[in-house]
């Protein structure tokens, strides 16, 4: 655990790496024995979110070029990544800028929706939280909101689907109940994008977008084996 240029990381594990971007959740409170037992897991906060500094200033684009400057430090030369939510589309991102990506496990997000109004909607949920003391804080102590909008303007500039047409292997997963990712792609549609590309993916009964997060030992075995996989 440390910091390296004003990027904090933390490692457990050991063998092969997979990285997991620390954004919206903070993966220092969720159990991820079933990859620590099997990876060397690199948890990673870029400037602006989890523990990591906020300098008030942010460039989207710069945030994989925050967490490659890790991994250079920690002489990790190939890696899979996990995400779930915004920390999924930063486990996308890195492998559209980073090639030595190998996998991606990316769950509750729909990578090959229209992602080009994301900053405007980042802009919109700032604005609203703001309205309420209490959901101000909370969004404030997990990550630095203008940090959270530069993240999404970079992703709203890429070309469609860029982050679901990545030269690796990725999987998908998210909850049958997920209003969060309907709200951006009818599941059904999702699905069709996904088989059309080949990318495999699990619909977990009954959970909705947190529900899911909480539940994560469902569909974790298996993204440990497909990672396995992928990394051999």
């Amino acid at each position: 655990m440390g910091e390296i240029d004003g990027v904090w990381w933390s490692s457990e594990g050991a063998g092969r790496a997979v990285v997991v971007p620390l954004l919206n959740v903070d993966w220092r409170e969720i159990d991820l024995s079933a990859l620590t037992g099997r990876f060397r897991v690199v948890i990673v906060a870029p400037p602006g979110f989890g523990p990591s500094p906020r300098p008030g200033s942010y460039d989207g684009s710069q945030l994989v070029s925050d967490v490659a400057r890790v991994l250079d430090r920690l002489e990790v030369t190939s890696y899979a990544t996990f995400g779930y939510s915004m920390s999924g589309v930063m486990a996308a991102r890195l492998a559209y800028g980073d090639p030595r990506v190998a996998a991606v496990a990316c769950g509750g997000f729909p990578l090959t929706a229209d992602l080009s109004g994301m900053g405007q909607r980042a802009r919109r949920r700032n604005a609203e939280a703001r309205q309420s003391a209490p959901d101000w804080a909370e969004l404030v102590e997990a990550y630095d909101p203008e940090a959270a909008v530069a993240f999404w303007d970079d992703v709203a500039a890429l070309p469609p689907a860029a982050l679901a047409d990545i030269a690796c292997p990725m999987r998908a997963w998210w909850g049958e109940e997920d209003g969060l990712l309907a709200s951006m792609l009818a599941p059904d549609r999702l699905a069709a994008d996904l088989e059309r590309r080949g990318i495999p993916y699990d619909v977990v009964p009954g959970l909705d977008h947190d529900g899911m997060l909480d539940r994560l030992d469902l569909v974790l075995p298996s993204i440990a084996d497909w990672l396995d996989d992928q990394l051999s």
